[in-house]
């Protein structure tokens, strides 16, 4: 069912010509499985659209997110003892007072986890990192979200690529009882959505060419890898075990409009765009929400 708003729209002059070619565009993209594809299905989609109503901005359209594609020569950066004794300690008591009402339980099923977002001394532990993780990413960056993520005997996580608002994550470890490697291929392009239309992971996982290698991250240490360019996961945490992890999520300085789809027609002056848009609106209405809190 259509929104107030998107039916308001309608009426405008050459809305609604545009509204159907946006639907019919849509309709030619395939939409993978895995969590976090949203994006990739809105750029593409993007990117088809403005071929058909404005070809000539494509090329500036492409090109407007390089900033986004991580550089090849990229390479997963271990950190260890992230945090002094007394921080580290702040941490686990931070973690120690949330209690159950705090907790979102929307993860339980896919990830085996409870989710805690933007905790107020995470956020502050995150502002604080920034120039740590600008220098060992090779950019200047800005923060995106934080969680924590505390994983049970049926945690796991399945293979994937993140949003670029998590072009670059640092995952630190609280604390674990288990040894728990997490998995990352090579950096790699943006997958191509017509080849992923039969999505299937465990082809990915076993092909050489990605090079996947393993990490161990004990307590107090931390990975920092590009979520948007890796596949990575973990098998299914061994039996009866535990985790306690923080991701903090950051990308490139200046990067804002590109990261929320809804600042696309601005951005880069297709009004059209609007229209297609709208609709990843009333689509991926978590999306719109965050990045209209994001100036």
């Amino acid at each position: 069912m259509l929104s107030p708003r998107l039916l308001e729209r309608l009426n405008e002059p050459n809305y609604l010509d545009l509204h159907l070619k946006a639907l019919a565009t849509l309709r030619g993209v395939s939409e993978p499985t895995w969590y976090d594809a949203q994006f990739l299905v809105i750029y593409e989609a993007a990117r088809r659209f403005i071929a058909l109503v404005r070809p000539d901005r494509l090329k500036t359209f492409e090109q407007g997110f390089e900033i986004l594609r991580t550089p090849r020569g990229f390479q997963v950066r271990k950190i260890s003892d992230l945090f002094d004794t007394s921080t580290r300690s702040l941490v686990k008591e931070a973690v120690d007072e949330i209690t159950e009402k705090q907790l979102e339980r929307h993860e339980i099923a896919s990830f085996g986890r409870f989710v805690v977002h933007d905790h107020p001394f995470f956020t502050e532990l995150q502002e604080d990192l920034l120039p740590k993780v600008s220098r060992l990413a090779g950019c200047e960056l800005e923060t995106g979200y934080n969680f924590l993520s505390l994983y049970g005997p049926q945690g796991k996580c399945d293979l994937h690529m993140d949003h670029p608002l998590s072009m670059f994550t640092l995952d630190y470890c609280i604390d674990t009882d288990v040894e728990w490697p997490i998995h990352f291929s090579k950096v790699v392009d943006w997958p191509n959505l017509d080849n992923l239309e039969e999505w299937d992971p465990q082809r990915i996982m076993e092909d050489s060419t990605l090079a996947f290698e393993s990490h161990v991250i004990e307590p107090n240490d931390a990975v920092l890898f590009s979520g948007s360019a890796q596949w990575h996961f973990r098998d299914p945490i061994p039996s009866d075990g535990s985790a306690t992890l923080l991701f903090f999520h950051f990308y490139p300085s200046g990067a804002i409009d590109l990261v929320y789809f809804g600042k696309w027609p601005s951005r880069f002056d297709i009004p059209e765009l609007e229209a297609l848009c709208d609709i990843f609106a009333e689509r991926y209405p978590q999306l719109e929400a965050k990045g209209q809190t994001e100036n």
